[in-house]
C-alpha cells in the first residue's frame, strides 16, 4: 500500500470523524431548545397566576413526591435536560448559589424526557444537593410546557405559579432565586 493510498484513508476517516462530531453537536443543540417555530410564551401551558397542576415524581433517592405534599411552602420547581448547555450552565451556578448560602424555600428539578442513570450522572457532576427527580416520559412536563427547558416555576405557598422563566439567562435566574428567598420568609 502506497504512502498516498496510506494518506487517503486516513484523510477519510478524519472527514467521517468531523461529520458525525458536527451532525451529534447539532442534535444536542436542536434537543435543548432551538425550534424557531414556537416562541417559549407559545409553548407555554402553565402562567403565572395559574394553580401549578399537582403530579407525583419518583427521586434519585428512591423515593417519591408530590407537589400538593409541598403545599405550604415556596418551589422552586426546575425541568432540565442533561444533554441541554443552558441547562447545564443553569445547574453550575445554582450549585454555586447554593453553596454559599443554603436556599430557604424548596427545590425540585425534574429531568426531561431522560433515564434515571443520566439524570444521576448529571446530578453527581454537578453536586446537586437539591431533590432531583425523573420525568422518563414527559408526563409531568408536557402539563406545563411543550418545549424549551431549562423551565423554572416559582409557586407559592397557595401553589400558584408566582413567577417563571424559560431558557437560561443569569439575570432571570438570580432576579427568581431572589423573589423566592423574599416569599419564603
Amino acid at each position: 500500500m502506497s504512502f498516498l493510498n496510506i494518506y487517503n484513508l486516513l484523510l477519510r476517516a478524519t472527514q467521517r470523524v468531523v461529520v458525525l462530531t458536527l451532525f451529534a453537536t447539532a442534535l444536542v443543540m436542536a434537543g435543548c431548545i432551538n425550534d424557531e417555530k414556537h416562541t417559549p410564551e407559545d409553548t407555554t401551558l402553565v402562567n403565572v397566576g395559574d394553580t401549578a397542576p399537582d403530579f407525583t415524581v419518583k427521586l434519585l433517592n428512591g423515593k417519591s413526591t408530590t407537589l400538593s405534599s409541598l403545599h405550604g411552602q415556596v418551589v422552586m420547581l426546575i425541568f432540565f435536560s442533561t444533554e441541554c448547555p443552558d441547562c447545564q450552565n443553569q445547574f453550575a451556578e445554582i450549585q454555586r448559589i447554593v453553596a454559599e448560602k443554603e436556599p430557604s424555600f424548596k427545590v425540585l428539578a425534574i429531568s426531561r424526557g431522560e433515564s434515571i442513570e443520566a439524570t444521576e450522572e448529571f446530578s453527581q457532576k454537578y453536586g446537586i444537593t437539591f431533590d432531583v427527580g425523573t420525568d422518563p416520559d414527559r408526563s409531568i412536563y408536557d402539563r406545563y410546557a411543550t418545549l424549551y427547558v431549562p423551565r423554572n416555576f416559582l409557586i407559592g405557598p397557595t401553589g400558584r405559579v408566582e413567577a417563571l422563566t424559560i431558557e437560561y439567562d443569569y439575570d432571570q435566574l438570580h432576579a427568581i432565586w431572589e423573589k423566592a428567598e423574599q416569599m419564603s420568609k
